[in-house]
């Protein structure tokens, strides 16, 4: 047992090689170099580009109004984004597009019916023109979409821009703005700030932990060169 206990004593007491001491040096810088990019990323206002918010911080805004609406509500925004995406694919048949119409109360509601039509009898009318005219009118639904409207990109932008101050270059709710309205620009800058404090987080790390692995190996090459 004793024999045992000293061989171990040594062989914590041997001399640590350069990769060893190097690799220690890495990875003290990388804890350093990860805390320091987190703190910066978190302080720093990421959402703005130059003077304005950026249309990533937009977005985020728009995902979160979308948290906000009902289980329907969400249902029927998705049947209207799937919609347009179809829309959007040459590939996509008329009849397709006319099926995703019907199974949808939004776009079903957004066609524009003459006098005693029928939604079926409105569909039978716009799907009997040429594809560009057909398109064209399909296109047209977006805007006359409410639940589009509540949470679309525009919706969005509306929100950040009626509560930011331009010369201040921060947020204040305007009176128009509700707190419910006004809470979910708060959450999107608190994501912003989560998203960027984690990549600044890897980022600095990688840097100050490389940066010390070199200054590491530096030294203990000069060291050994003066033995």
């Amino acid at each position: 047992m004793v024999m045992s206990i000293s061989s171990v004593n040594a062989a914590n007491n041997s001399p640590k090689t350069i990769r060893q001491k190097t690799i220690e040096k890495g990875k003290h810088g990388f804890i350093i170099g990860a805390g320091i990019g987190a703190i910066e990323g978190f302080s720093r206002k990421s959402w703005l580009k130059g003077d304005k918010p950026n249309d990533t911080f937009v977005k985020t805004v728009s995902k979160e109004m979308e948290k906000t609406l009902k289980p329907e509500e969400k249902s029927e925004v998705t049947k209207v984004n799937k919609f347009f995406e179809a829309l959007l694919d040459y590939k996509t048949e008329p009849e397709e597009l006319r099926q995703r119409i019907e199974k949808s109360n939004e776009l079903s509601n957004a066609l524009i019916k003459h006098e005693g039509e029928t939604t079926e009898k409105a569909l039978d009318r716009i799907f009997a023109q040429d594809k560009p005219s057909l398109k064209k009118e399909l296109r047209e639904l977006q805007d006359r979409t409410i639940i589009d409207k509540k949470v679309n990109i525009n919706a969005a932008k509306r929100l950040v821009n009626n509560n930011f101050n331009t010369k201040t270059k921060a947020f204040e709710k305007s009176n128009s703005t509700t707190k419910e309205a006004f809470s979910l620009i708060k959450k999107a800058i608190t994501n912003t700030r989560m998203k960027t404090a984690l990549k600044d987080t890897v980022v600095g790390g990688i840097l100050v932990g490389i940066v010390g692995m070199l200054v590491a190996a530096n030294e203990l090459t000069k060291k050994n060169k003066q033995k």
